[in-house]
């Protein structure tokens, strides 16, 4: 750029991620007012962490900002996005964000990331955070989120909700086969993820999905962890 060049004005889309990023719902609502089209955008390469993302996975994957997200959900936003594998390699449909967002919501214990001796655990979400959560997902499903849609491995949305749920379980020490303390499965944490799971099969989300790349079902990738304890009997008969 010349000497004395002015800095070019930042484009609608732009600023519409940067306002996401900053949970300003107020610059959100002005953006989409000025530019209906812009909730359909393209995420910029920069920050690579969200790059090739559509403003709703964005709002979902950077801290779940919940006013916004919901905005984007209820102003057209596409159920069915999925970001080209050449911008971003490990491309997912938005149905998946929508699932995660939903997952780690559930009510539940974790370590709360001080003291470890001994371990400190502290309740995760209230049962609004986890309603408010399952009910975005389920209007996602409403508005046409297809559960047919896949990643770029083959993996559907039931076995992304698997995937993260399991995340939250007791861990196993491969050595000894115990687990160590902590993440406990309470009835709390059961119900919210169990309604995930049931909704996504109600859906019509095929137990049987077979991730491409692993060349394992559900079943067999997490029969054997503790999530199963939660949900194996979604599977019976299957």
């Amino acid at each position: 750029m010349s000497k004395g060049s002015k800095t070019q004005p930042k484009s609608p889309h732009t600023r519409l991620f940067e306002a996401i990023r900053a949970d300003d719902l107020a610059a959100v609502r002005a953006i989409l007012a000025e530019d209906p089209a812009a909730v359909n955008a393209i995420a910029p390469k920069r920050p690579l962490d969200t790059r090739g993302m559509s403003p709703l996975q964005v709002s979902l994957c950077t801290g779940r900002h919940k006013a916004i997200a919901w905005l984007l959900l209820e102003s057209g936003a596409d159920m069915n996005y999925l970001a080209d594998r050449k911008i971003a390699e490990e491309a997912r449909p938005v149905l998946f964000d929508g699932v995660n967002a939903a997952i780690w919501n559930a009510r539940r214990y974790a370590w709360d990331g001080t003291d470890a001796t001994p371990l400190r655990l502290e309740w995760k979400h209230t049962r609004e955070e986890a309603d408010d959560a399952f009910a975005f997902l389920r209007r996602m499903l409403e508005l046409g989120a297809d559960v047919s849609l896949t990643d770029h491995y083959g993996r559907n949305c039931l076995m992304e909700a698997v995937s993260e749920a399991n995340h939250l379980c007791p861990v196993k020490n491969p050595e000894t086969g115990e687990y160590y303390p902590g993440r406990p499965i309470t009835p709390e944490m059961c119900a919210d993820l169990r309604r995930i799971f049931s909704l996504l099969i109600a859906a019509g989300a095929d137990r049987g999905n077979v991730s491409a790349y692993s060349k394992k079902s559900i079943r067999a990738h997490y029969e054997s962890e503790p999530v199963w304890q939660i949900c194996g009997d979604l599977w019976d008969g299957v």
